[in-house]
């Protein structure tokens, strides 16, 4: 499968306009997305639907490398609203490319998603 890749935007003191970085996307059945994740990474998402069944929402976990597995993690994202997934552990979640990837798994939602990071206070 192929996966659409994020831009993973910084938090900033001075603050970020959310919506106008979101990338917008209808999702499918099966669309995937992924983001390079250092464990400060978190992935928002917006769904705009005003009706409907929502969307479901799936992190592919990996096994830590003293064997350790995570579940998979699934999330239903309900009609207009906002939800925050992370910060993920990259033992747990990052692929071998070093990034995190989810997938919808229902057809159902149009969303806006993002992946930010959250850095060290400076």
């Amino acid at each position: 499968m192929a996966y659409t890749g994020l831009t993973v935007s910084d938090a900033v003191k001075a603050g970020n306009d959310l919506i106008a970085l979101m990338v917008g996307a209808d999702t499918q059945a099966g669309d995937g997305f992924d983001f390079p994740n250092d464990g400060k990474t978190v992935l928002l998402v917006l769904d705009e639907l005003a009706t409907g069944a929502g969307d479901t929402l799936t992190f592919e976990a990996v096994a830590d490398p003293d064997g350790r597995v995570e579940t998979t993690l699934a999330r239903t994202v309900t009609l207009k609203k906002i939800f925050v997934y992370g910060p993920f552990s990259p033992l747990l979640f990052n692929q071998s490319d070093g990034k995190v990837r989810a997938k919808f798994t229902t057809a159902n939602s149009k969303t806006k998603i993002m992946a930010i990071r959250v850095s060290n206070p400076t």
